[in-house]
């Protein structure tokens, strides 16, 4: 006789079930399909929970959540309803008279009508809060600006706000006001300054409109009409600031020369320096700490970032600069929450560190070939918190770490990974600091560190028994900060604070730097009148600018008082010493595409006056970290009167795959507008 058929569908639906139990612990997981006998009458709970201090009701479409909500707490009836699976419930949440809706959490964020698909249980939580609420007007920035910001005729309180060098008055710069107040506030700077912008949850320098729904504090950022008081041929220029839509924690150079941005908040934005104007993206998922690189053929690829608190996203996105577009590609085998990427000789891509869906450390890095992830299982290694290691493609073919930990190591990312040690930095605690490779093989490692420190040390890969070396250091101790290749061959920084403790802001450093590696010496730059400690940016522009941004958004700066800012550096080189603009060469022609091993041909008009130049790779930034940065310097020579050509890099080693930007230096040491070439494929 034939066994019943029941026992073997009840054993199926068993393990069925406990497969998703077991998924389900990770809020939101896909969930695997059940048999379909099983769908039938199938119910998921929705569960509405409430936070805050204020009263509302939220209810559904279909009926049946009707959830009131007492300072903050649910009740007991018509807060956890079940549908069946499936079903799309659309709620809706009213605020008590003199209450404000301020947002949802949980599976709906923002605070519009909440969708939720009822493919699993779901849970969602509205924040209620009980005004009136007290608004305040601040600096945008510490000990920088002023001009006076004013409410509109007819509100009481009014707002009349006057803020002086950075410093808000103690009279007139706050009012309570009763829930969904309309706010319009107008900012006027004083001569001699200009108004760069609102913060959240306004933006731009017009006027700021907002409905009171909560006790906000809104910064108003005033800066000096002309940042400049030496001679920008000796210091250089910082432009007017300008504001951006989100702060850019995250910030690459795409090929056709425009900057993507994100951070926390918000979409990501693609900034175009020749119009100024952002335009938003929606992202994949939550990119806010995960690592980044450009890859060989353009697109931007982002590994990880962060699934709720430290607990790491495992998946991938790529963007697509042609069609602005994201797209996810294959998951990592680790979930990473600040993890450092690096392009490697092959147009492989390492990442390694950060933290899992747990929390943990990652010890195993992985190396993504295009479509798959691939794990080094032999190559464990624990980089402590804060992770973002600084890791280089070595002489040698392999990846240089060069900190955060003491000891530097090489890394053979081939087969499943080894680690050799090869040095360890003068200088112990480097957290934060910054570290450039500024010529083939040669690593400066800069500040870092609590208390932050102004020291410098570099080491040579091309070396047989490398070693690190004290150099003469900043004249700012720095933590945050940032260093960026210039393509004269100087290294920029900016950025940071002077301060003990994880981000001091009264200490922050607004002076740049600049670092000659021949002279190995470093001369005080202009003062960026915003300031960027934790969370800033900075990267080379094709026209041989530094776009500085960011800051906030965490080490204890909320978004209102974050920097939605950014500010352009023009460098010494780009002024004449009466302080006009120099002459710079031009590129008339240059390919498109460079071959490893190939002759350079490069057409200019100004061929005579140019013998040396640079490819410069372009910049992922993040987190005092840039993941994508790499320079190989060229050395021209005239073959003809508009006529030049130099050796291009030999290899994956001496320049890993993928756009860069080509610059010619003339003898006076003014860089050309970049041409965007892609080098090796």
């Amino acid at each position: 006789m034939h066994s019943p058929r029941l026992p073997t569908v009840l054993a199926v639906v068993i393990a069925g079930t406990v497969a998703l139990a077991f998924l389900h612990g990770c809020q939101d997981t896909p969930q695997p399909t059940e048999p379909e006998f099983a769908t039938v009458g199938t119910r998921r709970t929705l569960t509405v929970t409430g936070s805050g201090t204020g009263d509302g009701v939220v209810t559904s479409s279909p009926a049946g959540v009707n959830c009131t909500i007492t300072a903050g707490v649910a009740g007991s009836t018509g807060c956890k309803v079940q549908f069946l699976k499936n079903t799309t419930v659309t709620l809706t949440a009213v605020a008590k008279s003199g209450h404000a809706f301020f947002a949802w959490f949980g599976y709906c964020k923002g605070s519009g009508t909440c969708q939720v698909p009822m493919t699993s249980d779901r849970s969602v939580t509205a924040r209620f809060l009980k005004g009136p609420f007290v608004v305040k007007i601040s600096s945008g920035t510490v000990g920088v600006g002023s001009g006076t910001v004013l409410s509109q005729a007819g509100l009481t309180p009014a707002i009349n706000c006057v803020i002086t060098n950075g410093t808000a008055a103690a009279t007139g710069c706050s009012g309570k006001y009763p829930a969904y107040t309309p706010l319009t506030l107008t900012a006027t700077p004083a001569p001699g300054f200009a108004f760069t912008g609102w913060g959240a949850p306004c933006s731009g320098s017009g006027t700021c409109t907002y409905s009171v729904i909560q006790a906000k504090t809104i910064p108003a950022t005033f800066a000096p009409s002309t940042t400049t008081v030496g001679n920008p041929a000796v210091e250089g220029r910082w432009e007017q600031a300008f504001p951006t839509p989100v702060v850019a924690v995250h910030m690459s150079l795409l090929p056709s020369g425009r900057v993507i941005i994100w951070g926390d908040r918000g979409e990501t934005e693609i900034w175009d320096p020749g119009s100024g104007n952002f335009t938003s993206v929606t992202k994949s998922f939550e990119f806010f700490c995960s690592g980044h690189t450009i890859l060989p053929d353009g697109r931007l690829l982002v590994a990880g970032g962060r699934i709720t608190g430290e607990f790491g996203e495992p998946r991938a996105a790529l963007f697509d600069p042609v069609s602005n577009s994201w797209s996810t590609t294959g998951t990592m085998a680790h979930g990473r929450w600040y993890p450092s990427t690096l392009p490697l000789t092959d147009g492989q891509v390492l990442a390694m560190s950060g933290s899992d869906e747990t929390g943990a450390s990652v010890t195993i890095p992985e190396v993504w070939n295009g479509t798959d992830w691939r794990e080094l299982t032999t190559a464990a290694l624990d980089i402590p918190r804060p992770f973002y290691p600084a890791l280089f493609v070595a002489p040698n073919g392999k990846v240089f770490l060069a900190g955060w930990t003491q000891t530097s190591q090489y890394l053979d990312p081939s087969g499943t990974g080894a680690w050799t040690p090869v040095a360890d930095r003068n200088v112990p605690d480097r957290n934060y600091g910054s570290a450039v490779m500024y010529a083939p093989g040669k690593i400066l490692y800069v500040g870092g560190g609590d208390p932050p420190t102004a020291s410098a040390e570099v080491i040579d890969l091309n070396d047989a028994s490398p070693a690190w070396r004290t150099v003469p250091g900043m004249a700012f101790a720095r933590r945050h900060l940032q260093a960026t290749m210039l393509p004269d061959g100087r290294v920029l920084v900016t950025h940071g604070t002077s301060g003990a403790g994880f981000n001091d802001v009264t200490s922050a450093v607004h002076e740049a730097e600049l670092w000659d590696p021949v002279a190995e010496t470093w001369t005080t730059m202009a003062r960026e009148s915003n300031l960027r400690v934790y969370h800033s940016t900075a990267l080379l522009l094709p026209d041989g600018r530094v776009l500085s941004s960011g800051s906030g958004e965490g080490g204890g700066v909320d978004f209102p008082n974050s920097q939605l800012t950014g500010q352009i550096y023009t460098p010494p080189y780009l002024f004449q010493a009466d302080g006009s603009l120099a002459p710079r060469p031009t590129i008339a022609s240059a390919p498109s595409t460079i071959s490893y091993g190939q002759t350079i041909s490069v057409e200019s008009p100004d061929a005579g006056s140019v013998t040396r130049g640079s490819l410069i790779r372009l910049s992922s930034v993040t987190h005092a970290l840039n993941m994508s940065q790499h320079v190989y310097p060229l050395t021209f020579s005239a073959t003809g009167p508009t006529t030049l050509q130099a050796a291009g890099p030999a290899d994956g080693i001496a320049a890993p795959p993928g756009p860069y930007m080509l610059f010619l230096v003339d003898a006076a040491g003014v860089p050309s507008v970049a041409k965007m070439v892609t080098v090796g494929l």
